[in-house]
């Protein structure tokens, strides 16, 4: 699959930076639960119906699947995903680079695109996001919390 000229960010019409700003907390909070417990790797979001040109973000939600896919199974994950090598190559780069206090490696699959970003000078760190979701669990995750 062919990656955009712009897939590390940057491009501000593009639905994939309103889509991690709106989300930052659970998505924040899997990087964080991730490393924890296996070390340096990258969060996935697979967004699960096409998102509309016309979404309105204060109001509509989009669903979507996340996961943490550990750094010795990235490669593994990706050959599904037929990305170039280019692009294969510098995602590695990044997840053995990053610093995971400070930063998060994120690949977004959505309306038939995928979409690396190595999100940095975070407004609020991956642990902080951990904190905020444990001690907002019901607002997260309601049907847990019965």
């Amino acid at each position: 699959m062919q990656m955009r000229n712009e897939f590390w960010q940057g491009y501000f019409g593009y639905w994939q930076n309103r889509f991690i700003h709106h989300n930052i907390l659970t998505i924040g909070y899997t990087a964080w639960n991730g490393y924890l417990n296996a070390g340096k790797g990258m969060v996935v979001c697979d967004v699960v119906d096409a998102i509309p040109t016309a979404i309105d973000w204060s109001v509509d939600t989009v669903s979507f699947n996340r996961a943490f896919i550990p750094q010795a199974q990235v490669t593994l994950y990706l050959q599904a995903l037929e990305l170039e090598k280019d692009a294969v190559t510098a995602l590695h780069k990044a997840i053995a680079t990053y610093d995971p206090t400070q930063e998060m490696v994120i690949l977004l699959v959505g309306n038939g695109a995928v979409d690396i970003n190595l999100l940095q000078n975070l407004a609020i760190s991956p642990a902080e996001c951990y904190k905020q979701v444990q001690q907002r669990w019901a607002e997260f995750y309601p049907d847990l919390t019965a």
